[in-house]
């Protein structure tokens, strides 16, 4: 249930302990400490967004608990001050889509959790990575998903696709059927040129592909949560009562679309590029892309297109 607050509160902070040897109430009084801001997207919804450390996280406050998703990798203590203007409820269920050391020790921070969903990629990963040994074991995924998995009910009905490779080699994405919103996780940062890690299974042909795949799956989303672009202030319009946040916008599922034809756009100027003789850093440099993507990040390019040209066969 909600707590009865009326408030407007945008951000909380987090204590942090940095590496100096000080004792942690000093590093925190000379620390500039980092902030979650949760943000509210639909005034008569139960589903936030957190934002913090250059990630999001969303969160369904549910009566019999807290559906967190990607939780933020050091700010278990900041996101639960936040979740705790809108509800009263402890995190009792965790999903990893996110499968850095990182992420996956975020799990951590929540000590009421229950159950922990997971693609099978990033549970074996974390297997492999002994992140949840011994007494950390109840943190480790307990539900396995390999391809698609309705979860919950009614209105907060979801569908977690694990859809193929994009940074590692398992990309997901959470469609909220009811709700027509798709939280996009590491398959839609921001609108940037993306990150790819081979060493995990990633691969930018294969992103390419699986956006294509995610494009065509998903039919009913009309918004979408990146998982790294914060979302926006928008008007205060109306709230609930007792809700704590102004209302906030955050992508379109067109953007999503955008977001597919620019990684396609990007990977064939590459192929063009290494037929022609091009390095990776000259390609990024003489780069032409169409000018719909004009406001893209575009600081990444040398280095995926070293990651396409290894890729690609030889020639």
């Amino acid at each position: 249930m909600r707590r009865p607050r009326a408030r407007a509160a945008c951000a909380v902070v987090a204590l942090f302990a940095a590496a100096t040897g000080l004792p942690r109430a000093e590093v925190a009084a000379q620390t500039a400490a980092p902030a979650v801001t949760l943000w509210n997207l639909n005034a008569y919804d139960i589903l936030f967004v957190l934002s913090g450390g250059g990630a999001n996280a969303v969160a369904l406050t549910r009566d019999d608990g807290v559906v967190l998703i990607d939780p933020l990798p050091g700010l278990g203590k900041a996101s639960l001050e936040a979740l705790s203007t809108v509800t009263d409820q402890p995190v009792r269920t965790i999903v990893n889509l996110r499968s850095s050391v990182e992420a996956l020790k975020a799990n951590l921070d929540y000590p009421d959790v229950t159950t922990v969903i997971a693609p099978k990629a990033v549970a074996d990963r974390a297997a492999q990575l002994g992140v949840f040994a011994g007494a950390a074991a109840k943190f480790a995924p307990s539900t396995v998903v390999t391809g698609t998995a309705t979860l919950l009910d009614g209105p907060d009905v979801m569908d977690l696709m694990v859809l193929g490779p994009g940074r590692t080699g398992a990309e997901a994405l959470i469609v909220f059927k009811e709700k027509r919103l798709a939280y996009m996780s590491e398959l839609f940062p921001r609108k940037a040129v993306p990150v790819v890690e081979p060493t995990l299974g990633g691969s930018l042909l294969g992103l390419a592909q699986t956006l294509a795949k995610a494009r065509a799956a998903v039919t009913t989303a009309r918004s979408a949560v990146p998982g790294r672009e914060s979302p926006k202030t928008g008007g205060v319009g109306t709230h609930k009562p007792q809700s704590v946040m102004p209302i906030s916008t955050t992508a379109q599922w067109k953007d999503v679309e955008e977001y597919a034809d620019f990684v396609a756009a990007l990977v064939e100027a590459g192929r063009r590029a290494k037929a022609a003789g091009r390095t990776p850093g000259q390609a990024a440099a003489e780069l032409q892309l169409p000018e719909r993507f004009a406001a893209y990040d575009m600081s990444g390019a040398a280095a995926a297109f070293a990651v396409l040209y290894a890729e690609l066969p030889p020639g």
